[in-house]
């Protein structure tokens, strides 16, 4: 059994003043974007809002999408993950992603249960295209060695037990990271990777809504208009 945390208990500060959850692009609000790609191919999910917004949209999403459960998220995006992960009860493979990212293929997802099904956690990359530097303070420490840097997307798959014992020693240790691959990591398990998508944007920047606005139009996701 496959379940889902959907986490969008961002406040998306660095576009203004609504929760990233509830961003319209192209006439459509961005947690419907996951829902769509999620709902039929899982058994449990459950979505993750700011805190305020939970019971006016678990009553707005039942109507549509009966085995959806929607909770308040903490204060940090891994207080919310949290918070998910304690709601599922049944799934074998849990899968935590990021309701910034509305535009990963099904055939992402696909790599990424198969990945995690196979070697315990999996997550996907892309290689970067710029020079990676280190920074001291507003100067130069060093230049990295691009080869051996990725980028890490989501939607990220854990076997159940991974994950909830990565959840547990971190906040045992009261480690916190920024992504649930790090505590995995934490754990001194390895985490698989699978090949990413370049279409896969997470939306932080007013300059993103404009460009996934173009992917829509361009047709390389399909849309569809609840």
């Amino acid at each position: 059994m496959i379940g889902v945390v959907i986490a969008g208990g961002g406040k998306g500060t660095r576009i203004g003043d609504t929760p990233k959850a509830f961003l319209k692009i192209s006439r459509k609000q961005l947690l419907y974007y996951s829902i769509e790609k999620f709902y039929k191919k899982s058994d449990e999910i459950v979505v993750v809002l700011p805190s305020g917004y939970a019971e006016q949209w678990r009553k707005k999403l039942k109507v549509s999408y009966e085995k959806i459960e929607v909770i308040s998220g903490g204060e940090h995006r891994q207080d919310s993950v949290k918070a998910g992960l304690s709601v599922l009860k049944k799934s074998e493979i849990i899968i935590v992603h990021d309701v910034a990212r509305p535009f990963f293929s099904d055939e992402l997802l696909n790599r990424v249960i198969k990945g995690a099904e196979r070697y315990g956690a999996a997550v996907p990359y892309i290689e970067p295209r710029d020079t990676i530097k280190e920074r001291d303070g507003q100067f130069i420490k060093k230049t990295l060695n691009r080869d051996n840097i990725i980028y890490i997307q989501t939607p990220q798959a854990f076997k159940a037990e991974i994950i909830r014992e990565a959840y547990y020693k971190a906040y045992k240790e009261n480690f916190y990271a920024t992504d649930d691959a790090a505590l995995v990591e934490n754990l001194g398990a390895k985490v698989y990777l699978v090949e990413g998508e370049r279409e896969n944007i997470k939306i932080t920047y007013p300059l993103d809504i404009e460009i996934a606005k173009e992917i829509i139009k361009n047709g390389k996701r399909r849309c569809n208009i609840p």
